[in-house]
Parts: C-alpha cells; sequence; structure tokens
C-alpha cells in the first residue's frame, strides 16, 4: 500500500515498467487485523537483530534516488523502490535490494537477469510479492504466489536471503491469514525473512508495537517492516514516527524497516533537504 504518511493524496511508485498508485482511503475497507493472544517475549536492546553488518535497521522506500542522498550509511543501511533497477545513486554504502512485485509478466520476464546483477553489486537480499493479499496492489492468492517463488524466487536461495511476501496488516482472509496459507502451501520454498506492512492512526502506537512484536514471535524468523505510516496531525506523526524508530531499533529478532517513504512533502522537501519528519527519521 502506498501513501503519504499526514494527508489524503495519491502516490504513483514506479517499478519499472509498473506503476501503483492508492489512496489513504481505500485503507478504510482494510479492517485491521486482531493482535495475536500472546505477546513476545523479545527483549529490547540498542540495533539487536539487525540484518546488516552496519546494525542499522533503518532503510528508504523512494521513487526518485536524488532524494536519498540526504540520509548517509550512518543513518540508513538499505534501499529500493519496488522495482527491480533505479536510476541515478544512493548514499554510499546502502544496499539497493530489488523486489519481484508480483508474478505478471512485467515482473516475471526481466527478474532473473536484475536480481543477479543486483546481487552481483552487493545486494545480500531480494524481496517477494507486493501485499500480495490486497486487490490493488500485487493481488496474488496464495496458490498462486506458492508456484511463483518456486519459480522466480528460489533459484536465488543460497545466493542472497530471500524476503517473503510483503503482507499488509488487514484482517482476514488478507494480513496473516493470507501469509498462513502460502506457507502451507510452500513447504518446499525458502523464505529467510519475513515481511510485512503497516498503517493505523499515530495515536494507536501501542497497536504498532504489540502487532509487529507478536508477528516476530509468532513466525520465529527475522522481520522486515517494509513499509510503514500513519495517519494524524503532522505532531502526531512526528512523536510517533521517533518513538516506533526507537522502538524497531531495539527489538531483537526484528531486522530492518523502512517507512512510507523519501518523497517531497514526507521525509524531504521540494528541495531535497529534510524535512522535521525526515529529520526525526534520520535521527
Amino acid at each position: 500500500m502506498k501513501f503519504t504518511s499526514s494527508v489524503v493524496s495519491l502516490s504513483l511508485v514506479c517499478a519499472g515498467s509498473l506503476v501503483e498508485a492508492a489512496d489513504m482511503l481505500n485503507m478504510q475497507h482494510l479492517n485491521r487485523a486482531p493482535i495475536h493472544g500472546h505477546r513476545s517475549d523479545l527483549s529490547a536492546r540498542s540495533t539487536v537483530g539487525s540484518s546488516f553488518s552496519s546494525g542499522i535497521k533503518k532503510g528508504l522506500s523512494f521513487n526518485d534516488a536524488s532524494l536519498t542522498h540526504h540520509f548517509t550509511s550512518s543513518e540508513v543501511s538499505w534501499a529500493y523502490n519496488w522495482g527491480q533497477t533505479y536510476s541515478g545513486s544512493l548514499p554510499a554504502n546502502v544496499m539497493y535490494i530489488p523486489m519481484l512485485w508480483s508474478d505478471s509478466s512485467a515482473s516475471t520476464s526481466s527478474w532473473h537477469t536484475n536480481a543477479q546483477a543486483a546481487i552481483n553489486k552487493g545486494a545480500k537480499y531480494l524481496l517477494g510479492f507486493n501485499e500480495p493479499d490486497l486487490n490493488a496492489q500485487a493481488n496474488m492468492t496464495p496458490k498462486q504466489a506458492a508456484s511463483a517463488w518456486m519459480t522466480y524466487m528460489q533459484p536465488f536461495a543460497g545466493k542472497a536471503k530471500l524476503v517473503g511476501p510483503a503482507i499488509t496488516n488487514g484482517a482476514a482472509p488478507m494480513g496473516e491469514a493470507w501469509l498462513d496459507e502460502f506457507i502451507s502451501l510452500c513447504t518446499k520454498c525458502t523464505i529467510d525473512v519475513y515481511a510485512m506492512h503497516i498503517y493505523d492512526a499515530a495515536t494507536n502506537e501501542a497497536y504498532y508495537k504489540q502487532y509487529i512484536s507478536s508477528f516476530a514471535s509468532k513466525y520465529k524468523k527475522p522481520v522486515w517492516v517494509t513499509e510503514f505510516g500513519a495517519t494524524g496531525s503532522a505532531s502526531q506523526v512526528n512523536t510517533f514516527l521517533g518513538s516506533m524508530v526507537s522502538y524497531l531499533d531495539g527489538l531483537e529478532g526484528f531486522g530492518a524497516y523502512a517507512w512510507f517513504m523519501d518523497e517531497a512533502g514526507n521525509l524531504v522537501n521540494s528541495d531535497g533537504t529534510l524535512t522535521s519528519l525526515g529529520k526525526t527519521y534520520a535521527a
């Protein structure tokens, strides 16, 4: 799901030949998933469990690579653009991670070449499908996704860590219900990391923390939140983001995260300088 954090707007995300657009209002039908009955026993320590040698879990989701240069490798360690390649450059020592967005021919036809090229350039991870449980995004059944995983992702097992389909925090049959069925069908799939997206109100911080820690506890593998955002006033969102960055950096068993997103009016101004929210994210 793609939307800005504090205003209702339309964000176009170019992923190779794919263009995604999503409106914040669309989230109204995406009922929030319940919290699991058990709480995680994950403890909090600074940068515990990072998937990157730098120890930095923080990443950037972007359309325009030039806007990433107001962050440094001491602040972020990885970046992605929902695609397989990008134009321009990223900050030094920031890892680009390609994504197989869906099983459409637009995604799969170039995947092997682009994924291998990214690995050759230093990518240690490959991202799976983008919100396959959501009709407006990759829109794949668990069976469809399991088949596509074995065809397109599994050949890279051992060459890079494979990050599973990034599901929403929607209620069944979306979210975890979708992922559970996918896992049951994909018994021969290598999935090194589980991925999720989460959106709600900035005032509902406790929900985010409970949901993420419980998700990590349930699936017993490193977890990445490759998109998260929140609705609310600018002040509320800023406070929320600062608190979540601190929480996620210290959550054991949690590998990486990326705020939605590094774009003008969100983390950066139109001239590329950091907004107040961007400064909070970079801190």
